[in-house]
């Protein structure tokens, strides 16, 4: 298999961290984290799919090897840096595959870079109400007042809380790596992150106010659409995949038996239909 690259990109000082693999005169896949995870969450995917294709994998600022951005972080900021970064590496067409925080970064990228984008791949990767699951309660409260469930928002960013986001819903708990918890939480508790993780989700709120444009684009360009879902996530449900079919009715929507973080359970059956979608839009 091809080895992975590893590189920092530079935009306006912040050095932002990238993987790469495979030819890149191949068609491009980029892949977008969750939180709080970095692109190391995406190590076996993508050593599954370079050796068909050009595979991009980039940390957003403030996540696993990227610097911070000064000042508060927000969704549109992290998208505007991370479409120079795609624009920096020369890419021009390209499929993206959203993870969690990567469907609100990814669909701010795609909105402005409309045509190039050719596939849309997310794995619970929400862009519906429908799609709010049970652990996503705790958020709404905290936004409705945000004196009100602070301890709860202040438990996500600690150890237990970012267990839990590698564990909920896994078929086996054994299968989930313990090591991908501890590096993200290396992240977490370096000095200021927690609170800049915090800001970011007091701007989630902002995506749900975004939602009826991303449908409408995806209503008018109509891409190839794979929505792969962990059926057994507590924080995006897989009426949340289903919901892709409103808007582009020949989406494809794979339930797979596992949870929010499916590519360690599943990477096998992920990659294939992955693999599938690319060589049918990229012909």
């Amino acid at each position: 298999m091809p080895a992975i690259r590893h590189r920092h990109v530079e935009i306006d000082g912040l050095k932002v961290f990238v993987r790469e693999a495979g030819d890149a005169a191949r068609p491009t896949v980029l892949l977008l984290p969750g939180y709080p995870s970095s692109t190391r969450a995406y190590v076996r995917l993508i050593d599954r799919l370079a050796a068909s294709w050009h595979v991009v994998a980039i940390d957003y600022p403030g996540f696993g090897s990227s610097d911070p951005l000064p000042g508060d972080p927000t969704f549109d900021r992290l998208a505007d840096v991370t479409g120079r970064v795609i624009d920096q590496l020369g890419i021009g067409d390209y499929a993206v595959y959203m993870f969690d925080f990567g469907s609100p970064v990814g669909f701010r990228v795609a909105l402005e870079h409309d045509q190039r984008v050719k596939a849309v791949i997310t794995q619970n990767g929400n862009a519906y109400t429908d799609g709010l699951g049970p652990d996503m309660q705790v958020l709404n409260g905290w936004w409705q007042d945000r004196s009100v469930d602070q301890e709860s928002v202040d438990w996500v960013v600690s150890i237990d809380g970012t267990r839990h986001q590698w564990l909920t819903g896994a078929k086996d708990p054994e299968h989930i790596d313990p090591e991908q918890a501890l590096a993200d939480q290396a992240v977490l508790d370096l000095p200021g992150r927690a609170d800049y993780m915090k800001s970011l989700l007091w701007d989630y709120q902002t995506n749900l106010e975004r939602y009826p444009a991303w449908q409408a684009w995806l209503r008018e360009r109509q891409p190839a659409v794979l929505a792969v879902w962990g059926r057994h996530d507590t924080f995006f449900i897989p009426a949340g995949a289903e919901a892709y079919r409103r808007d582009v009715p020949e989406a494809e929507v794979v339930l797979l038996d596992t949870g929010h973080f499916a590519i360690e359970e599943a990477a096998d059956e992920i990659a294939e239909h992955v693999h599938a979608l690319l060589a049918k839009t990229f012909v």
